[in-house]
C-alpha cells in the first residue's frame, strides 16, 4: 500500500509539472505578444510625435489639408499667446524686482549723504583737517586728537618736534 501511493504522489507530481510547463509557455508567447502590441503602439506614437513636430516647424506642410493647417496655425497661435503671457509674467517680476532695489539703493544713497553731511559738520565745528579724518567711519582719527593734545600741552617741544608730531 505504501508503494501505490508513492506512485500516485509520483504521477500527480508529474501530472502537475507538465501542466505548469504548459501554462509557463504559453504565459511567455501572451507576455511577448504583448510587449510586441505595446512596442507597435509606441513606434506608431514617436512617428506621430515627429511629424507633428516637424508640421510646427513649418516642415512637410504639403501633405496638410486646408483644415489641418487651420487647426495647426490655431494651435500655434495659442502657443505664442502663452508664451508671450510667460514673457510678459516674467517682465513684470523683473521690473518689480528693480523697483524694489532703487528704493533700497535710494535709501541708502541717503543715508550717505547724511553722513557726509554729517562729517563736513564736524569738520566745519573742529576745524580738522580733511587728510585727519577716518575714511572709514568719517570721525576724526585718535593719532591726530593725540597730536593735537601734545601740541597744546606743551610748549616744552621744539619746532622740529611740532612738526614730527604733525606729520604722524
Amino acid at each position: 500500500m505504501l508503494k501505490g501511493r508513492s506512485i500516485r504522489s509520483i504521477i500527480e507530481r508529474y501530472k502537475k509539472a507538465n501542466s505548469d510547463g504548459s501554462n509557463s509557455g504559453s504565459a511567455t508567447e501572451i507576455n511577448a505578444q504583448y510587449y510586441q502590441q505595446e512596442s507597435a503602439k509606441l513606434r506608431q506614437q514617436i512617428q506621430m510625435m515627429q511629424s507633428s513636430n516637424r508640421n510646427l516647424m513649418g516642415e512637410c506642410l504639403s501633405a496638410l489639408t486646408v483644415k489641418d493647417l487651420k487647426q495647426l496655425e490655431n494651435r500655434l497661435e495659442r502657443g505664442i499667446s502663452r508664451i508671450r503671457s510667460k514673457k510678459h509674467e516674467m517682465l513684470l517680476g523683473d521690473i518689480e524686482f528693480l523697483q524694489k532695489r532703487e528704493a533700497e539703493l535710494e535709501h541708502e544713497n541717503s543715508f550717505l549723504r547724511a553722513k557726509i553731511n554729517e562729517v563736513e559738520r564736524m569738520q566745519q565745528l573742529n576745524t580738522v583737517p580733511s587728510e585727519h579724518l577716518n575714511e572709514e567711519n568719517g570721525f576724526v582719527s585718535r593719532d591726530h586728537i593725540l597730536a593735537q593734545n601734545l601740541l597744546e600741552a606743551g610748549s616744552a617741544f621744539t619746532n622740529a618736534d611740532k612738526n614730527l608730531l604733525q606729520l604722524g
